[in-house]
């Protein structure tokens, strides 16, 4: 990190004294030509396009608001609209890119005015306090350094890339719970990746996580604007929130609580610093909030807090503007959860099925307890110090915010400037970890609670703040290899040597992706293909086709126990026919004899071994 980010400083400081232009712009420049060196051009230009053609269906709502929120309500937008469509088989790369194009060629005045505009707000920014400006880039690349790497995140390979491959496989998507578990868990932010992809033909992964950084940031900026922080201190703001271990570690994956932290900054940022109560205030507000819904079900939760305060700061609209606000909401929120409804009985499955009984899952409710430690007055210090007991994570590789900034947290209270903000974003921070107290849910708190911390600390003595926020900003980058374990052992310096080439990381980490790319290289499985450890459920980029034994897969799950009991092989040999299986690929120190067995009686032949990952293919006459 220490050599980035001097490289970073260093190389953008030369043109800027060379050619003049600010050191800030420079390096904003170039961490730009990082993610399209280690991240690849294709993704780059494919998260661009649908960043413009977001800020151009934004601006169909809010005209003259910031290029920030435009582009955050363009993309919940486009999220929710695709996602009642995803069971369609409409979905193409260059349909994608061509409705980008067109809708970015009908609002080419609109998108240039903010473009040209969001320019001269960039300048001006910088101008004011040029030095901090300059930190906050580097802190923001350096956090954003994990967008280089592939997509190695276990959630990320068993679920999350499962709609994207499909989409790009088979244009639609087929749910299917008995396989999935969460097939119908809130979609956007996968959707937005998938979108992405298909434009790229190839995961975007990576440039679609910077895209969420700099929403982020942009919304922690406007935040610490409107609760009247200098500017100095929302450059700060930004960079607080940023540093945290945790940012980089979600940054590296398709964990949702990146665009939620970015939503809820943007819908902080609009209720703070909203005078009246438009009709055009409260659609807005409703697409956030459902956007919100759409990433996950728990950060609907979340936004409730904004909105109470919301409806107890502006003037009401009246009663039919409300339905019309209402059902926006409802449209960008409910596509997940009106098929989940439909297709499989529960609208939030695995979640409270002991209420609504669907026979994909137990009829319990879904219960994680492996992060159920307890709520306590000192839960927020043990979590910044032991996080490993509520993340999968190394000791300190959360954040230290509420620690080193207690201080500011009990000004920002008693301040009558930010006292809302404080308690609303309190609020945000704490409910989620109330259930279950598990680190990751608290990071969307904590992102926006910094820019009312820092706010609330520059108010009372900016150069004290500027030093404690820079010096917090050290302390988090240098703990930032424990919020991970990709970051832990040298991910990003890995990728680095390999100059971006994704192969050597997969071999060392997920051999099951290499054996992946094989297989469609040769022209795809031609049955399912099972994974038999279920402990590495690695599936996810095999789309409707991949099988798996973990608990993602009920029934798969029941047959493997009835199965482990037979040594001859023979009940494996059934399950491998019931479920039209052509290619096995397993782990060699944890197969069984069992399954040895039925493969030989399958009479499959090994195609390729990739460390301890064997791929075996079973012929055409033996699957049916």
């Amino acid at each position: 990190m220490l050599v980035l980010g001097l490289l970073v400083a260093g190389l953008s400081w030369l043109p800027a004294r060379l050619w003049r232009g600010a050191q800030a712009s420079w390096a904003l420049a170039l961490w730009g030509v990082l993610l399209c060196v280690f991240a690849g051009p294709l993704p780059v230009f494919a998260t661009a396009l649908l960043a413009l053609a977001a800020i151009a269906a934004g601006s169909l709502l809010l005209p003259r608001g910031p290029i920030g929120l435009q582009a955050m309500l363009g993309l919940l937008l486009i999220a929710g609209t695709l996602g009642w469509l995803l069971t369609l088989p409409i979905h193409n790369g260059w349909g994608y890119l061509l409705a980008c194009v067109a809708l970015l060629a009908i609002r080419r005045t609109q998108v240039t005015g903010t473009l040209r505009e969001a320019a001269s707000h960039w300048q001006s920014a910088v101008a004011a306090t040029p030095r901090l400006a300059t930190f906050c880039v580097i802190v923001m690349g350096l956090a954003a350094a994990s967008c280089w790497l592939p997509t190695l995140q276990y959630d990320d390979l068993a679920y999350h890339l499962r709609l994207p491959w499909q989409l790009q496989q088979q244009g639609f998507y087929s749910p299917a719970p008995e396989h999935q578990v969460w097939a119908f868990a809130p979609w956007a932010s996968d959707v937005v990746q998938a979108v992405t992809q298909l434009i790229a033909h190839q995961e975007a992964r990576g440039p679609v996580n910077a895209l969420w950084l700099l929403l982020l940031a942009s919304g922690l900026w406007q935040l610490a604007a409107r609760l009247d922080a200098p500017v100095a201190g929302r450059w700060l703001a930004a960079a607080v929130a940023l540093s945290q271990p945790l940012t980089t570690a979600l940054a590296g994956g398709m964990q949702t609580e990146l665009p939620i932290a970015a939503a809820l900054a943007w819908l902080f940022a609009l209720v703070a610093g909203t005078r009246d109560g438009s009709f055009r205030f409260w659609l807005v507000l409703a697409v956030l909030c459902g956007g919100l819904a759409a990433i996950k079900t728990s950060a609907a939760m979340m936004a409730v807090v904004p909105l109470l305060w919301a409806l107890i700061r502006h003037p009401w609209p009246s009663l039919p503007r409300i339905g019309a606000v209402f059902l926006l909401g409802l449209a960008v929120a409910g596509a997940s959860y009106a098929h989940g409804q439909v297709l499989a009985g529960n609208p939030v499955l695995p979640l409270l099925n002991g209420w609504f009984q669907s026979p994909y899952y137990a009829p319990t409710n879904f219960f994680d307890d492996r992060w159920h430690s307890g709520f306590s007055p000192l839960l927020l210090w043990q979590m910044s110090f032991h996080t490993d007991r509520f993340l999968e994570a190394f000791a300190g590789g959360g954040s230290f915010m509420l620690v080193a900034l207690l201080g500011p947290w009990l000004l920002a209270l008693f301040n009558r400037g930010t006292r809302a903000a404080a308690i609303a974003a309190s609020l945000v921070l704490l409910l989620p970890l109330l259930p279950l107290q598990y680190m990751r849910y608290a990071y969307p708190g904590l992102a926006v609670l910094a820019a009312v911390l820092v706010t609330a600390m520059c108010r009372v003595n900016l150069r004290h703040a500027t030093w404690i926020a820079i010096g917090l900003c050290v302390l988090q980058l240098c703990f930032q290899a424990s919020a991970h374990w990709t970051l832990r052992y040298g991910a990003i310096k890995e990728t680095v040597k390999a100059a971006g080439r994704d192969a050597p990381l997969l071999e060392h980490y997920a051999p099951e992706r290499i054996l992946a790319k094989a297989m469609r290289d040769g022209g795809g499985p031609q049955g399912n293909v099972l994974l038999l450890d279920p402990a590495q459920a690695f599936y996810a980029e095999f789309g409707s086709r991949g099988r798996t034994l973990s608990w993602y897969s009920p029934p798969l799950s029941q047959a493997a126990i009835g199965a482990a009991g037979d040594a001859s092989g023979q009940a494996w040999l059934a399950v491998l026919r019931n479920e039209g299986v052509s290619d096995v690929i397993l782990h060699s120190e944890t197969v069984t004899p069992a399954q040895r067995a039925a493969l030989e009686l399958a009479h499959a032949t090994h195609r390729d071994t990739v460390r301890q990952v064997e791929w075996w293919s079973i012929p055409a006459e033996n699957t049916p």
